[in-house]
């Protein structure tokens, strides 16, 4: 069961970064806001990334 969360944790993380990423190609010179929500959603993913590996250094 636990090892599904972390799946679950590590999947979000990624994702949050992976479009954070993607957004960060897009924006371009064009749009500060576009770019601020694309780092917005990066240290979210980095948030999560950091949640997830102290549950599992908190459980193991």
């Amino acid at each position: 069961m636990i090892d599904s969360l972390f799946a679950v944790f590590s999947a979000a993380a990624l994702a949050l970064i992976v479009t954070s990423a993607r957004g960060l190609c897009r924006a371009g010179n064009n749009d500060p806001s576009a770019e601020a929500r694309s780092v917005t959603l990066a240290l979210y993913g980095c948030g999560v990334a950091v949640l997830t590996l102290a549950l599992f250094i908190a459980v193991t």
